[in-house]
């Protein structure tokens, strides 16, 4: 018995003493883990802070296009002198069910990133907030010929004195008015001609249609309209109400990309991947990729899931504000850059087929809405053409800017006199 608990003795020592040098040799594997979690922990908390105190003190590196995932309130403060915000602008009224309108402050800045072909670094609005020389509205009780529109309207990177409304009403010899808003669409138009250009007594009223996305702009309308939609004005915020949304440029940076990367993938999964990049000639064009949206809207559309019809409601409202107010309306059509410099080399060869027949196919069906409405239409897609075939493409000679792709200054002369050759008999007509 003594010998039996002897040995059972030793042997419980010697499993103990085992079981002790494997615990000592699990310790230390545990202890080197979390040492190096640790350290890559605080690696990752040295270049967060770094990151921050970077933005912090230089918070122009931070990418304009990581700003759209930004927390709303901390994305006005970065943007502000880089980009238009919500303090630069204000709420117009409308009376058709519509979403918000803003409209910029009287002269306010609205900055632009720099570009080729006379391209200018900022256009200031005028009395009212649109984008024209100083002085014209309140100088005028009575406007000739107003000129409604968006982004292909209003003075996209080049002088007020420049875009074609004003170069047009100098060819006329009558006072114009330029109310072109960016970001907007036919529905907005009619708003805007309302309260700003109505009250001038107008003779002509010139509505400019953007092949490129007008009749997006339009179904997003009617989608509002419906409920749809939700309103602008809580858009993008969503679940951005943290402490570290609200505080931290690093984190918006970091959470916002990886929701950018989500958004895109599933944008890509419903509607394709867009490449919207091309060529003209030797000069490369959007590379910065932007206005894909016009490429969407051309895909649905040329597959039959966005009608061409839906320009009849505020084309029919054009009509009967003209008529009831004693002016003449004119439509008028504005190719996309791609088209003007038709046959443009595209990344993506298929995005330029389905181009071509989304402007063809559009540009038929507006002529055919402006013969049943009793309007002039004018598409300037054949005189922008033409002009661009004449000379070989440079960055000095360009309809279009390259980076932007809106008119150039030589391109918003060349709409201007095909402009005045076409309303000389109806603003004539309209005395």
């Amino acid at each position: 018995m003594t010998g039996t608990g002897r040995c059972g003795t030793l042997s419980a020592m010697a499993e103990e003493s085992s079981g002790g040098l494997k615990a000592k040799a699990v310790a230390p594997r545990w202890r080197n883990a979390w040492g190096v979690a640790g350290g890559l922990l605080a690696s990752l908390a040295i270049f967060v802070a770094g990151l921050e105190a970077m933005f912090r003190m230089l918070p122009w590196a931070i990418p304009a296009k990581a700003l759209v995932h930004f927390e709303p309130e901390l994305r006005a403060r970065l943007a502000q002198g880089r980009f238009p915000t919500r303090a630069d602008t204000i709420l117009m009224p409308r009376d058709d069910g519509g979403d918000a309108i803003r409209i910029f402050k009287p002269y306010a800045i609205k900055p632009y990133g720099q570009d080729t072909c006379g391209a200018v670094r900022q256009v200031k609005t005028d009395e009212i907030g649109f984008g024209n020389p100083p002085g014209i509205y309140n100088a005028h009780s009575n406007i000739d010929l107003l000129a409604i529109g968006d982004s292909f309207t209003w003075p996209s990177a080049v002088e007020p004195s420049t875009a074609w409304p004003m170069q047009l009403g100098a060819a006329l010899g009558c006072p114009a008015y330029n109310l072109g808003r960016g970001g907007t669409g036919p529905y907005e138009y009619l708003q805007i001609l309302k309260r700003f250009g109505l009250p001038k007594s107008p003779r002509v009223v010139v509505m400019n249609l953007y092949e490129g996305n007008d009749l997006l702009n339009i179904m997003e309308h009617l989608e509002y309209r419906s409920g749809k939609m939700p309103r602008a004005a809580g858009a993008g915020r969503g679940h951005k109400t943290g402490f570290a949304w609200r505080r931290s440029y690093a984190w918006n940076l970091v959470a916002g990309g990886l929701i950018y990367l989500r958004e895109n993938a599933r944008a890509n999964r419903q509607e394709g991947r867009v490449d919207y990049r091309f060529r003209v000639g030797r000069v490369p064009f959007n590379q910065e990729q932007s206005s894909r949206d016009e490429a969407v809207v051309a895909r649905r559309a040329v597959a039959g899931e966005i009608p061409y019809g839906a320009f009849a409601e505020p084309l029919r409202e054009f009509r009967r504000l003209a008529d009831a107010h004693g002016f003449r309306p004119v439509l008028v059509y504005t190719p996309a850059a791609a088209i003007a410099y038709a046959p443009a080399e595209f990344r993506d060869p298929e995005l330029g087929e389905v181009l071509a027949r989304f402007s063809r196919d559009q540009r038929q069906a507006l002529a055919a809405l402006a013969r049943e409405l009793g309007m002039e239409f004018i598409d300037l897609t054949p005189a922008l053409q033409r002009i661009a075939q004449e000379q070989a493409p440079a960055e000095d000679n360009l309809l279009y800017f390259p980076g932007n792709i809106h008119l150039t200054p030589r391109g918003h002369a060349v709409v201007a006199r095909t402009l005045a050759d076409a309303l000389a008999g109806p603003l004539a007509a309209a005395k």
